[in-house]
């Protein structure tokens, strides 16, 4: 329901609302879990704290995805060394970065 909202119609000037026709709910897919939702993806961000995202089969995960496979732990509730191991790069809040990225050139 919060999807279908018209929030952005009163909240923005005409200029800046999209020119398409298409809704924001035909944008959304929604998915029965984790697994479903990071298929054929190239990135996980876990942007919550709940015990689910600390017992997901991350070998699993990794195993559905495109490569190269990152996750983004924005509340540090995996382990980011097991999920390297797997070979996920991982972006942990406040913990060293994957050790390749020490290799790559800096983009301004």
């Amino acid at each position: 329901m919060d999807l279908t909202s018209k929030k952005f119609d009163w909240d923005h000037p005409l200029h800046l609302r999209p020119m398409s026709d298409t809704t924001t709910l035909e944008k959304v897919q929604v998915v029965k879990n984790a697994y479903e939702a990071a298929k054929d993806s190239h990135a996980v961000c876990i942007l919550t704290e709940w015990d689910e995202f600390k017992t997901l089969d991350y070998q699993k995960i990794y195993e559905g995805m495109q490569k190269p496979a990152f996750i983004f732990d924005g509340r540090n509730v995996i382990d980011a060394g097991k999920l390297r191991e797997i070979g996920f790069i991982v972006y942990s809040i406040g913990k060293p970065l994957d050790a390749w990225l020490n290799d790559m050139p800096a983009v301004a």
